[in-house]
């Protein structure tokens, strides 16, 4: 599925429809717009595949430009983690060695988790550092998903851990999934709700809203219709928790020109903390036929 974009009006992929968005939430001088028909809501201007790949160099990983990570290689221990806790939920292969496919891999560390739960990992990955890095842990690591050549039914589950919000087309992706995942195939997404209290409550403060790699601020209704769009029935959406360094919190906070974060961001670094604010979401979607 493609996009059609004409100056800031585009035709909706969740819905098909055309029209002038309509400002939701603006931040950083960008737009968050909602499409007038389904609600939707997407970053205006909204970029092209080349431009939205183009910010994930490897200043995004270390020190927080475009809305990314500062010091992602050194929380390894925290990603680790929250793989563990990700491979629980997904829960383990029905035949041992089965592929599941972690798009956006980032360095691997979900990887090796899904490896230690009998999985046999693939990843697309759009960095060349990380994606070299994941590859040196013995992973077959691409930068687009053809990269793989899986075949159908080649896959017994796709994972898309904070990666589908960052995608120009994600419902394309759900239908890639889908088309190399066996019957019965799972996927399992970690995304952002914008309908939380949260987010709700913080409005252009709202961590999530990070132009301009965030291309898209989700809620469960776009789950839904995009699971429904690329030939999936929705098993389970609910709330996430997360492991971070608070290191990451002030860095991001730093980033945001926020005195409060410059002031806490350099001595407290890697200290761990519980992300619980219900904002975080994960669906797990099941395929059909």
């Amino acid at each position: 599925m493609c996009f059609v974009i004409c100056c800031d009006v585009m035709l909706c992929p969740l819905c098909g429809s055309m029209g002038d968005a309509d400002v939701w939430l603006s931040v950083k001088g960008y737009d968050y717009a909602a499409c007038p028909t389904c609600g939707a809501v997407r970053l205006v201007p909204f970029p092209d595949r080349e431009a939205a790949l183009s910010l994930y160099d490897d200043s995004y990983f270390e020190t927080g430009s475009h809305g990314g990570y500062v010091g992602y290689t050194v929380d390894e221990r925290l990603h680790r983690r929250n793989g563990r806790s990700r491979m629980r939920r997904l829960g383990a292969p029905q035949r041992p060695g089965e592929i599941l496919v972690d798009v956006g891999c980032a360095f691997g560390y979900t990887m090796v988790e899904a490896a230690r739960s009998g999985w046999q990992p693939m990843g697309v990955e759009v960095n060349e550092r990380a994606r070299l890095s994941a590859a040196s842990e013995g992973f077959s690591v691409a930068a687009s998903f053809d990269g793989l050549r899986l075949g159908p039914h080649g896959a017994g589950a796709v994972t898309f851990f904070q990666v589908l919000e960052h995608m120009p087309d994600p419902v394309g992706a759900l239908s890639h999934a889908a088309s190399v995942l066996a019957t019965n195939g799972r996927v399992l997404i970690e995304t952002w709700d914008r309908d939380s209290v949260v987010a709700r409550l913080m409005g252009r403060h709202w961590q999530q809203a990070s132009p301009p790699s965030v291309l898209w601020l989700f809620d469960k209704s776009d789950l839904r219709r995009m699971s429904s769009l690329s030939g999936f029935d929705l098993v389970k959406c609910r709330s996430s928790t997360k492991w971070v360094s608070l290191g990451l919190v002030t860095g991001q906070l730093a980033a945001r020109k926020s005195r409060f974060g410059r002031a806490l961001h350099g001595g407290l670094g890697r200290v761990p903390l519980l992300y619980c604010l219900g904002d975080l979401v994960t669906v797990e979607l099941r395929k059909l036929g």
